[in-house]
């Protein structure tokens, strides 16, 4: 389930301000759409799949929204410049024999086996974001309380804007991301107990917190009709495995600390 994992890291960012779409209207709004992804088999590995993904997305005026990329969250606190409330996200499960559910191509992998299975994780927490014109800037602090059972702070920065003048105006919108773990959070993904040496074949390895991963993201909207119905999405993106996580032997001997990832999403909003 890594492909579904990516999609929501690459995705969860939010648009500046003036790179959104227009603001929705009161009561329920319906996202539905379905698109490619080209990502690592699981984080750390140097294997890519393609996936294709189905999304769906609900939002309720300016307050509520679900969806796997942006998790379950309110809108509690909005002003001009500051958005803050409480969020859920799901992290779906690393299971040992690199089943990939939604996987066309690619996505097979033996690196896994003997290290037995990361279950789903529901994280519970909240979130801040900050804009002001063209910058934005957000924090996003979560406790698992199922599967790695660690704690997650996901900080990013951007600017974006509207291209325009060559047909349909283009929204966008790109900038730098950090992710901080605990020690649940890497050991889970990136250590190495005895058992799981001799399982796996990977010496022993004890994986602290810290910085995870640096990177950068950019998305790109590309409306179909004047109504923004019909839109298409392209994002990509790169990150970089730091400290304990980008020196696990997971990720040295069998995988690359570099990971890039891209995807193109086709979808359709009504309310």
């Amino acid at each position: 389930m890594r492909a579904t994992l990516l999609f929501a890291a690459l995705v969860s960012a939010s648009l500046p301000a003036v790179a959104q779409a227009p603001k929705p209207p009161e009561g329920w709004q319906v996202t539905l759409g379905a698109g490619g992804l080209h990502a690592p088999s699981y984080e750390g590995d140097d294997d890519y799949a393609v996936s294709i993904l189905p999304n769906v997305q609900l939002k309720y005026s300016d307050t509520f929204f679900a969806s796997v990329q942006d998790g379950i969250g309110y809108n509690w606190l909005q002003t001009d410049q500051i958005t803050a409330g409480p969020i859920v996200r799901v992290k779906f499960s690393r299971d040992e024999d690199g089943d990939q559910a939604f996987a066309v191509s690619g996505g097979g992998t033996d690196d896994l086996l003997g290290l037995g299975d990361v279950d789903t994780s529901f994280e519970l927490g909240g979130f801040l974001r900050y804009r002001n014109g063209p910058w934005s800037a957000g924090a996003e602090l979560r406790q698992a309380v199922s599967g790695h059972e660690g704690l997650v702070l996901d900080l990013n920065a951007g600017m974006g804007g509207v291209i325009s003048g060559f047909g349909p105006p283009v929204i966008w919108s790109a900038g730098p991301r950090l992710k901080i773990v605990d020690d649940s959070y890497t050991a889970a993904y990136f250590g190495v107990t005895p058992a799981q040496a001799a399982g796996s074949g990977l010496p022993v390895y004890e994986a602290g917190g810290g910085v995870s991963s640096y990177g950068l993201g950019a998305l790109g909207i590309l409306p179909l009709d004047r109504d923004f119905r019909w839109s298409v999405v392209a994002f990509a993106g790169y990150d970089r495995l730091a400290g304990d996580a980008g020196n696990s032997p997971l990720v040295t001997l069998r995988g690359d600390a570099d990971q890039f990832s891209a995807g193109l999403f086709l979808n359709y909003t009504f309310d």
